[in-house]
């Protein structure tokens, strides 16, 4: 009986150790490089559009549903968008106003966007914003 505890509690214990070093295996090496499940985009922003929530931009593949709207000068026919549902991450409110700024001030920007699943789709969601000196 113990050693069917024992094997029980073994398993788990490597279940948790993959666990973590599957997480760290995620986990960009530092601030210049993304994380494993992002693209990204570097450009100054040609349109910034924000919208009311319920809103829905394009249609297929490429239908949305967001609140912020971007797209760079260098990748002009891809749309980056941002919910700022009632539900959505504080964090996603300073990235609009980040944005924003880097549009009212011409400042170049990087963006860390989500993997399309979907080949085809020019809908983008934004995972991160980033905005660097030289």
């Amino acid at each position: 009986m113990n050693t069917g505890k024992y094997l029980v509690g073994t398993i788990l214990s490597v279940l948790l150790l993959c666990t973590f070093s599957l997480a760290m295996a995620d986990s960009p090496a530092d601030l210049s490089t993304p994380d494993r499940h992002s693209v990204e985009v570097k450009g100054k922003i040609k349109l910034f559009r924000i919208q009311a929530e319920g809103l829905d931009l394009g249609t297929g593949a490429n239908k949305t549903d967001g609140e912020v709207f971007v797209t760079l000068d260098s990748e002009p026919k891809m749309v980056y968008t941002l919910q700022l549902h009632g539900d959505s991450p504080k964090t996603n409110q300073v990235m609009a106003d980040t944005l924003r700024d880097a549009y009212i001030n011409n400042i170049p920007v990087t963006i860390y966007h989500q993997m399309s699943i979907k080949d085809k789709t020019n809908n983008l969601k934004i995972l991160m914003v980033q905005m660097s000196r030289k």
